[in-house]
């Protein structure tokens, strides 16, 4: 077995029963072993000499030596510490693993596990309710961030109840129910299955200050030990609504009050045509601008939808219908997989604070809204069967993008393509080549004038209008961009 096809078995590993039936394949296969071994060496992840198991050799390749050793409690080890709730010192439990406050039985969700999305959170462990297993009691928990459940036995000095009532919740407010609960923990799963970042790396929020970002600051924000990410938060004041600034200044607060650093970015656009495309530009321009490796914003499922359709109208092929990605550096979008009406009923069960858009019902993409909605009383489930849609043709655009790369380099000649090499295009690729074209110069280009410049190839001096300004051209051989 070579290298490469030990490097693709472990891409493909994604939890802990993989790793281990791995390195028990590893075990009983030398080749498997040594094709391992040597992509470790090639990593100086070993020594030229050392040989380790298997099952530590597949941990080191999989980044995850470090996290099996890591193990800081309460959780699962025996030592005193101080209550991060009620404040109470709590001593070794002796014969039995002290993992919990005996006073108001809490604990924190700080357990490093390799395979466990939602381990090392740093959220509180609240009890959820009790459960006798015979002789034994047993404490069945949810971490108050991200949702995770956690289940261990009471320990003999517990306080317990008589009636085996529950402490009261922090805040007065009971556990909260349905997918809204476990919402932290499918975003954090997301963040890390798709892999949007790396731990360590930087991380800007954008965020408006309506439900959507509001939700996203605040789920990301509590899970932050666990996917690991820098966060900064950043809020764009397009200067068209009076209100805007009152709704960037309650982000910025909450970007303090969660000891986040905070970017203000203020433009000042003027009404007229083509407003929420120049706002659009202006805004990833200005986001982009900061300099940051990963831009997270909110759009979910709906939003996935509604832009099915919105393209859908304009005539688009896979490239536009496969619509947003979960990861299209620097952006990426967390919450994608997510229903609106979940993240609204997430932001209403935690109490937090938001700014509603008056302009979004007037809007297209409201209107759109309207028309999704009516959708889904026709057929349940349309705004998910839309969403899946998209996602089967990004897979789709991705293989025929992939096509187009080797074609490239041949193509692109100065600040355009080579009118020649175009031509000589397969239909599909050649639409692409447009494409991505404009794409480096934020532009999307219709789908009437793409059409065009395939019935009839452009000659010196054609030109095509992209809307704000820009144009397609034919200049001295090649098609060019203009703004």
């Amino acid at each position: 077995m070579d290298t490469a096809t030990a490097q693709h078995r472990l891409a493909r590993l994604r939890s802990r029963g993989e790793i281990k039936a791995l390195a028990q394949e590893a075990e009983r296969d030398p080749d498997l072993y040594e094709a391992l071994l040597s992509l470790a060496r090639e990593r100086a992840l070993v020594e030229d000499a050392e040989r380790p198991a298997a099952k530590a050799l597949v941990r080191r390749l999989r980044d995850r030596q470090d996290q099996a050793q890591v193990r800081r409690n309460p959780i699962h080890r025996d030592e005193a510490f101080a209550c991060a709730r009620c404040g109470a010192p709590v001593a070794p439990g002796g014969a039995r693993v002290r993992d919990h406050c005996p006073r108001c039985l809490a604990s924190l969700h700080l357990d490093v596990v390799p395979g466990d999305r939602a381990a090392g959170c740093g959220g509180l462990l609240l009890p959820e309710r009790f459960e006798s297993s015979g002789a034994e009691l047993r404490i069945h928990y949810r971490c108050q961030a991200c949702g995770h459940r956690h289940r261990v036995r009471a320990h003999p000095d517990d306080e317990i109840p008589a009636d085996l009532s529950l402490p009261a919740p922090v805040g007065g407010r009971p556990p909260a129910r349905g997918a809204a609960q476990t919402l932290p923990m499918r975003v954090l799963g997301e963040v890390q299955r798709l892999r949007l970042w790396a731990p360590g790396d930087e991380v800007l929020l954008a965020v408006s200050g309506g439900v959507d970002s509001m939700v996203l600051l605040e789920v990301l924000s509590r899970t932050a030990r666990a996917h690991g990410g820098r966060l900064r938060v950043a809020c764009v004041q397009h200067g068209l609504r009076p209100e805007a600034e009152a709704e960037l200044e309650r982000v910025e607060e909450r970007a303090r009050e969660l000891d986040l650093p905070f970017h203000a970015l203020r433009l000042s656009l003027e009404p007229g045509p083509d407003l929420a495309a120049r706002a659009r530009r202006a805004r990833r321009a200005a986001l982009a601008g900061l300099g940051f490796g990963r831009i997270a914003t909110a759009h979910h499922r709906d939003d996935q939808a509604e832009t099915v359709l919105q393209r859908l109208m304009a005539g688009s092929g896979a490239c536009g219908l496969g619509a947003m990605r979960s990861l299209d550096p620097p952006w990426c979008r967390p919450l994608l997989a997510e229903s609106r009406s979940v993240i609204r009923e997430f932001a209403v069960e935690q109490a937090l604070a938001w700014a509603e858009d008056p302009s979004n019902p007037g809007s297209e993409r409201g209107r759109l809204r309207a028309l999704l909605a009516g959708l889904g009383e026709q057929r349940e489930g349309a705004s998910k069967g839309l969403a899946r849609s998209a996602a089967l043709l990004a897979r789709d655009d991705a293989y025929l993008e992939s096509l187009l790369d080797p074609a490239w380099p041949r193509l692109r000649r100065g600040d355009g393509l080579d009118l020649a090499a175009w031509g000589e295009l397969a239909p599909a690729l050649a639409l692409r080549a447009v494409r991505r074209l404009c794409a480096e110069h934020d532009r999307v280009p219709r789908a009437d004038l793409l059409e065009a410049l395939l019935r009839e190839p452009p000659g010196e001096g054609w030109s095509g209008a992209l809307g704000g300004g820009a144009e397609l051209r034919v200049q001295a051989g090649l098609l060019v961009l203009r703004s």
